[in-house]
């Protein structure tokens, strides 16, 4: 008989701990979205203006078919800098059932002619009732243990397509990931701070003073950014996972499936997790 209670009280505990594993184990997945250069004008010389909202209402659709905890499109939403652009942008990807962000692009907002940055934020936040907040940088939280940076890092100021931080911007990036020191951190932004490959045009002018910051906190999973079109990971000597997306609307018309797999008990000690990224046909 006590043989028999014992045995029992083994299996009960081997249970217990192993339904407190299952507990602990969690993963975060989202779809990543780069060039998706949307237009309403219609030319059939021109891929990107014939192609550009087939492959956008793909994506929507298998956004919704895979119900992602959210979804971020990295910059270069539309082909150029026009309200009609950006309001059929706006309207195509309000049918996500998913919560959905925006980094802005170098094509987004003007750098002699087009949208300014301030009426590019204003239409975004009228529009997306998931992206509320009234800044170009911020930050926004899909779980409990995860906070996720929005920043701004390209200039309307120059007719350049280099990336650009303001003092500003640097600032609060620093700030922001104090107040989150106990979270772990996802930082999107438009132009990477390591590059797939060396382009000096499309290059991060402020890539020093950047990464005196990233250097400095423990707290990072990963950068991920768009821009240079092409697929691109590659982990530092940190553990940060450096990660660039194809442009959307380049054949083969492909965006980024990124899950984050962690143990919520080690993961406070910033350990035990780990990045996949699939590429995902949008048509």
């Amino acid at each position: 008989m006590f043989r028999k209670k014992l045995f029992n009280l083994l299996i009960t505990t081997s249970l217990l701990f192993s339904s407190a594993a299952i507990c602990q184990a969690k993963t975060l997945t989202f779809a990543v979205a780069s060039g998706t250069q949307y237009s309403t004008e219609t030319n059939p010389n021109h891929k990107n203006y014939t192609l550009g909202s087939k492959v956008l209402q793909g994506f929507v659709d298998r956004v919704n078919e895979n119900n992602y905890d959210f979804v971020v499109f990295l910059g270069d939403n539309i082909n150029k800098s026009q309200k009609n652009n950006l309001y059929g942008f706006l309207k195509k990807i309000k049918k996500i059932h998913s919560p959905y962000y925006l980094v802005m692009g170098d094509q987004d907002v003007h750098k002699i002619s087009g949208i300014s940055k301030p009426d590019y934020l204003q239409a975004v936040i009228e529009k997306n009732k998931y992206q509320t907040q009234k800044e170009n940088s911020y930050v926004f939280y899909p779980d409990k243990e995860i906070a996720v940076i929005v920043l701004d890092n390209v200039s309307s100021a120059m007719p350049s397509t280099h990336g650009a931080f303001t003092e500003k911007t640097l600032k609060w990036l620093d700030t922001t990931l104090i107040k989150n020191k106990n979270k772990k951190v996802i930082i999107f932004q438009h132009v990477p701070y390591i590059e797939p490959y060396e382009k000096y045009s499309h290059s991060l002018l402020e890539k020093t003073d950047y990464a005196a910051i990233i250097k400095r906190h423990e707290n990072i999973l990963a950068v991920i950014s768009g821009h240079y079109n092409q697929d691109y990971m590659v982990k530092d000597e940190k553990g940060i996972y450096h990660i660039c997306a194809p442009a959307l609307v380049l054949t083969p018309f492909y965006y980024q499936e990124i899950t984050v797999k962690y143990d919520k008990k080690a993961f406070s000690k910033a350990k035990n997790f780990e990045i996949e990224k699939t590429l995902k046909p949008a048509i």
